[in-house]
């Protein structure tokens, strides 16, 4: 029972098991012709890019428009959106190849198709933009660490699991933002952690 409950755990930590996400999706555009997006790249209204709250930058998503049955597959390199139910953010040109950029939402499907491992992002200096690791703990009882992971989960965050040795099992919430470390340390004593060691700041990208 352990053992699966290890596999599982890294399974789900390594991105091989998605489970596909439902909700609204808008579309945004820039106030400037310079305005960069979160992983440093200027915003393009006519690029198929999005923005989500959690996926790494570099991640390819389709997404469906329920309504009509058209799907896209987009690229994750921004942030938001930052309204409440909204699951997923495209640029004008996504939200018409979508059909519904004169509605302004839709109702959509998400799924992931690939998620890189180092995140893209034009930011090579951890000092630039101050990541941070929490480690929420180290277990080597692998039920009270499945019921830890789950529980992060539940709070809306991406667990990491690492193996420490071959009965011990570590799990950390990873590459977080400087700006996010007070909101991330928040949602963790939601649910019961509520002393994670913060490790940084921190290259994500060596």
């Amino acid at each position: 029972m352990k053992r699966i409950i290890l596999v599982v755990l890294l399974a789900v930590s390594a991105g091989l098991l998605w489970a596909a996400e439902s909700g609204i999706a808008s579309w945004y555009t820039a106030d400037r012709p310079d305005a960069l997006t979160a992983n440093g790249e200027i915003f393009d209204n006519t690029a198929l890019s999005a923005a989500h709250k959690t996926l790494a930058f570099g991640s390819i998503v389709r997404v469906t428009n329920n309504a009509n049955g058209k799907s896209i597959e987009v690229r994750i390199n921004d942030r938001g959106p930052y309204v409440e139910n909204r699951i997923i953010d495209l640029t004008p040109e996504g939200a018409r190849q979508l059909g519904y950029y004169d509605e302004g939402i839709a109702d959509v499907t998400v799924e992931v198709i690939s998620e890189p491992e180092v995140p893209e992002t034009l930011y090579i200096n951890g000092s630039e933009t101050g990541w941070y690791t929490l480690q929420v703990g180290t277990y080597t009882n692998m039920e009270n660490a499945w019921t830890v992971y789950t529980n992060i989960k539940s709070a809306g965050l991406r667990p990491t699991v690492e193996i420490v040795n071959d009965r011990m099992i570590r799990i950390s919430v990873s590459d977080v933002q400087a700006y996010l470390v007070d909101q991330t340390r928040e949602k963790l004593a939601s649910v019961g952690v509520t002393e994670p060691l913060v490790r940084g700041a921190r290259n994500p990208y060596l």
